[in-house]
């Protein structure tokens, strides 16, 4: 399901809002319309790693606050409770991430006024990391046809050898991948002050509209839900 770029941007700010501020019962109404935007783009393999772990972690902090556990069990239970507030936040901008380009989020950006001093970077970090994303599988893929394992007996051993292997390929890359983006942007005369135009067709559709009127339906109950 295509959405306006504005929207997701709509979408972002009050899930947010909502994940950060409100209790589970109005939290989760909108992560549960980021997971079903999510299968709606056919992201199966995404969705089986992240809906098993929150779930878990949902569960096991429900159990623990009705537990008297004492410092340890305080601090697992913050831990527990930071990833079940931390990974819905994940998952909206990785929604944003693998289903927006570059040139549509400028020209919704565009549409909206804001000026080239913000939406440059944005730009430039929507490409950023999904290009980090498949620059970290590829260097697993290497380290899988060498024989080298991230959680083997060897690394185990040798903890030492996951900044050889992995953290050191990683960087490097990521330093080649920013001068490449910097690069690509004076070739697209990215610059604050010129104005540019685009041809990609973007607006408001049905779609557009039902996602709208759910952020607002669920912000709006939580403003006059009755305060004890």
């Amino acid at each position: 399901m295509k959405l306006d770029p504005r929207t997701k941007l709509f979408l972002v700010v009050a899930a947010n809002t909502m994940i950060f501020s409100a209790p589970y019962a109005y939290s989760m109404p909108m992560v549960a319309a980021i997971l079903v935007l999510l299968l709606l783009e056919k992201k199966w393999k995404f969705m089986s790693v992240f809906f098993p772990i929150y779930v878990m972690a949902a569960l096991c902090f429900d159990y623990l606050k009705q537990l008297d556990v004492g410092m340890i069990g305080t601090l697992i239970a913050a831990t527990v409770l930071l990833i079940c507030r931390m990974m819905p936040v994940g998952v909206v901008f990785y929604y944003i991430m693998a289903t927006t380009r570059a040139n549509e989020f400028m020209a919704g950006m565009s549409k909206m006024h804001v000026p080239n001093k913000a939406t440059i970077p944005l730009t430039v970090m929507i490409r950023f990391f999904p290009t980090v994303f498949d620059e970290s599988r590829a260097i697993s893929n290497a380290m899988k046809m060498r024989g080298i394992r991230l959680f083997s007996l060897h690394t185990l051993k040798n903890p030492l050898t996951i900044l050889e292997y992995r953290l050191i390929p990683l960087l490097v890359s990521i330093t080649k991948i920013g001068d490449e983006l910097s690069v690509a942007a004076s070739t697209r005369a990215l610059t604050p002050e010129a104005k540019r135009t685009c041809i990609v067709p973007i607006g408001f559709h049905v779609q557009d509209f039902v996602v709208f009127a759910y952020c607002i339906a669920v912000v709006v109950l939580f403003l006059l839900r009755p305060v004890p």
